[in-house]
């Protein structure tokens, strides 16, 4: 770390810097050693962005960019460091626990529906089940109960069922699941050795398994032209992941997942030393690629591109 005085200018056009807000505005943080020594340091953007493309398979393609954090320590006594902590306890005892947890919960529904979008899109998840109750079952830990058990039978009639999972409370209480998975036969054999359209096989299954509260199958599969590809299934299931974050038990699992899916590490394509030129590289790498979807943040310290393409191409940064 270089030592120095605060910054007080921001090289971005148009930004002013605020001490109590990141991004490109400058954030002071206060470290502490083994020791008990205390120092500051400052962290800003400068430019630069560090871009990665994540080729999930299936022809689905996630690229990032992300403008490099420089820290710096800076030259305060313990004196100054301590009237800034002081200054910061102010205000974050004001935050109540509730306001805490939410924060919390946000943070955690994200890394979660990050997690579910790039299993369903390595999967290749081409059908979504949805498992209902017909009585008021509002106990999610029996609702995964029987999911555990549903996919251990359905395991005997497709030994290979892979499948990714989200859990959505009804309005009226009932919790039911939101099941992407792949490949799933047109029929299945029953018991007496007669072949049986699939969906009916597992509804069979579904309610052997809930018994007295009673349940059913909802199947909806890709179909030739179909938009139902896995990246809106992805964003199908995803999107209830937060509200089951705020409605599940504290501590519980909002989705889950069976059977192996490998998620390959992302390429790094290299620095850019401008918002442009990263972009310019997010799209000229995948030029065959559909743009499924795209973000930017406000302050453009950040973006993402989902592609969907039948070839994946080679670039590097500059």
């Amino acid at each position: 770390l270089e030592k120095g005085e605060p910054r007080n200018v921001c090289k971005r056009p148009g930004f002013v810097v605020n001490q109590q807000i990141g991004v490109c505005f400058m954030a002071i943080r206060i470290l502490e050693n083994f020791d008990g020594t205390r120092y500051a340091v400052e962290s800003y953007h400068d430019g630069v962005f560090r871009v990665k493309a994540h080729e999930l398979g299936n022809g689905h393609v996630e690229v990032t960019g992300v403008e490099r954090t420089v820290w710096r320590e800076l030259d305060w006594s313990q004196g100054m460091i301590q009237d800034h902590l002081d200054m910061l306890a102010q205000p974050e005892n004001q935050v109540s626990d509730e306001e805490k947890r939410a924060r919390s919960l946000e943070v955690a529904a994200n890394r979660a529906k990050t997690r579910v979008r790039k299993l369903c899109k390595a999967m290749g998840a081409d059908t979504l089940l949805t498992l209902t109750y017909k009585a008021n079952q509002d106990d999610l830990s029996l609702c995964k109960a029987h999911l555990k058990e549903f996919v251990r039978r359905v395991r005997r009639l497709i030994p290979d069922f892979r499948a990714v999972a989200g859990f959505e409370k009804q309005k009226r209480g009932a919790w039911h699941v939101h099941l992407a998975t792949v490949a799933l036969p047109s029929s299945l054999k029953a018991k007496n050795g007669v072949k049986v359209k699939s969906w009916n096989v597992l509804r069979a299954v579904w309610r052997s398994v809930t018994k007295e509260c009673g349940g059913n199958v909802d199947i909806s599969a890709k179909k030739r032209n179909s938009q139902r590809t896995a990246a809106r299934i992805a964003s199908y299931i995803s999107k209830y992941i937060t509200k089951a974050f705020e409605e599940g038990e504290k501590w519980a699992n909002r989705w889950t997942k069976f059977g192996d899916t490998d998620i390959p590490p992302p390429v790094d394509l290299g620095e850019f030393h401008a918002l442009d030129e990263a972009l310019k590289s997010a799209a000229l790498v995948y030029m065959s690629g559909r743009v499924d979807t795209m973000h930017l943040s406000r302050w453009g310290d950040w973006f993402y591109f989902a592609f969907e393409c039948q070839s994946i191409g080679q670039g590097g940064g500059g």
